[in-house]
């Protein structure tokens, strides 16, 4: 039971920071739209269906031990998506503020996602294969996000 118990909380983690990313993003472009950024708002959703994607292939997993998948956030999220409220509202560059803190989430998902890996690597061979092919994806955003921070 101990088993199964773990790898149900590294799938509701995994959800969880997924969670947090499609929240994360829609505060971005709440604030994207104040600035009238058009392409980041349009980028920015991409990333939120990306991380929905991900929840949808994480579901099946919990459905089979007939457990709901997390619906929240975690602390961390919320405190992120707070401090992208104040640095936008006094950085002289609103993109560059949103891109900023936006990169610093996909930071944390990538290293949530590396923890969770490192503790399924032996016994979660059907999560790990899920796992690692989204975060694959997450890093090419990541690495986009941090080209545009950078422009």
């Amino acid at each position: 039971m101990e088993n199964t118990d773990k790898k149900i909380d590294l799938l509701n983690e995994a959800i969880e920071i997924n969670n947090d990313r499609i929240k994360g993003y829609e505060k971005a472009i709440e604030i994207a739209a104040d600035a009238n950024l058009r392409e980041l708002q349009t980028l920015f959703k991409s990333y939120i269906e990306q991380s929905q994607q991900f929840i949808m292939e994480l579901k099946p997993l919990l459905k089979q031990y007939h457990v709901e998948p997390e619906s929240g956030t975690n602390l961390t999220g919320k405190i992120f998506r707070i401090w992208m409220d104040i640095k936008s509202a006094i950085s002289p560059s609103i993109s560059q503020a949103i891109l900023d803190t936006c990169e610093r989430g996909e930071d944390e998902f990538k290293e949530t996602y590396k923890e969770i890996l490192s503790e399924s690597l032996d016994d979660y061979r059907n999560l790990v294969d899920i796992l690692q092919m989204q975060l694959s994806k997450q890093i090419e955003a990541h690495q986009h996000i941090k080209e545009l921070r950078d422009l």
